[in-house]
């Protein structure tokens, strides 16, 4: 069985009372707090470090930009990987990122891996006057375009590229990455999306789900694999979710009870989110349901989470994502490194 890693998604946006959503009880964004609890990760243990791309998100639409806040804490970590969230195609020319991970690279020694994307709120996209092209499928087809360019230009001495969307000619990206970038992927929703993702894809990471979901997820990833003669096992599989871990049942449901006050703090920009989590989700889940999120996310005690954690990791997850619910306070971070990654239960 292959090593199992933790990584800590940075809280870089502020999402109070949304229990469905990444960071209920984060009520205002708040810079050192994210650089000094990314620094007490890497001490405690955690292998990897995740950051967000979106433009807006959250209480106030508050969040850090993605590629700035990489190098930011990439500089300033020793250890972790550093690795993007659905890095948006769109956002950014594919040329310029291939750039831009080959300085991140030697900024973290090697460090920086790529969690790549099409985009799908629609908002963002349009605020920022940035194209949200006619429909899913040409956002899947562009983004690809931009896989071959960024593929190409850290793995050729000049690179040239003529597509539907993209015309690159003799593009030079010196100096190279420290080392190979690996390239994540997801997720299956779109039949389009699943052909690229087997294309190019080193690990294949789900949005949070269920056991049973998760599954669905990966018959979709096999029988496509088998349309493209392609090694299934040769995919890393990893799931992002969140965590709320405490050291008794009572203490789980005082939390969950807490984070039910902060949602008069919420002014979000973000309606589209739970849309967006049903589609990804092949079951229908009740995000008001205290029940639900028990089911959908890593919550209760040690014993209870290292349950859930098996079961996925019997399924072929070797890299767990997490979003801790209770941030900013870090007695989660502190209590899931002492009794999960050190094994102490």
């Amino acid at each position: 069985m292959s090593e199992i890693k933790y990584g800590f998604c940075a809280p870089i946006f502020a999402n109070p009372g949304m229990l469905f959503f990444r960071t209920p009880a984060f009520k205002k964004l708040d810079w050192n707090s994210i650089k000094n609890t990314t620094l007490l990760c890497e001490k405690l243990g955690y292998d990897s470090l995740f950051i967000a791309d979106h433009l807006f998100l959250g209480k106030d639409g508050d969040i850090w930009e993605c590629i700035t806040t990489m190098s930011a804490l990439g500089a300033l970590t020793n250890k972790m990987s550093i690795i993007p969230i659905h890095l948006c195609n769109n956002f950014r020319h594919p040329g310029i990122v291939a750039k831009t991970l080959s300085t991140l690279s030697h900024i973290t020694e090697g460090r920086v891996e790529l969690f790549y994307d099409y985009g799908w709120r629609e908002n963002e996209f349009n605020s920022y006057g940035i194209d949200f092209c006619e429909n899913e499928n040409e956002r899947v087809s562009k983004m690809a375009e931009g896989i071959e360019i960024i593929k190409g230009m850290l793995n050729n001495n000049k690179f040239s590229y003529q597509g539907n969307f993209y015309n690159i000619k003799n593009a030079i990206c010196n100096p190279k990455p420290y080392k190979k970038i690996p390239i994540w992927m997801g997720e299956t929703n779109n039949p389009n999306m699943v052909t690229e993702i087997v294309k190019h894809a080193d690990v294949f990471n789900s949005m949070p789900c269920s056991l049973e979901s998760f599954n669905k997820k990966c018959s979709i990833l096999k029988e496509e694999c088998k349309k493209q003669n392609k090694n299934y096992k040769n995919i890393k599989l990893s799931l992002e979710t969140q965590v709320l871990i405490r050291e008794t049942e009572q203490e789980v449901e005082e939390e969950l009870e807490k984070y039910k006050s902060f949602l008069t703090e919420n002014n979000s920009y973000d309606l589209d989110i739970l849309e967006q989590l049903t589609i990804t989700n092949p079951n229908n889940i009740d995000y008001n349901s205290s029940e639900s999120i028990k089911k959908e996310f890593l919550v209760g005690t040690p014993k209870q989470i290292k349950h859930q954690l098996d079961g996925f990791i019997k399924k072929g997850v070797s890299h767990f994502m997490l979003w801790f619910m209770d941030y900013p306070s870090t007695k989660g971070i502190e209590l899931f490194s002492k009794k999960i990654i050190k094994n102490n239960i």
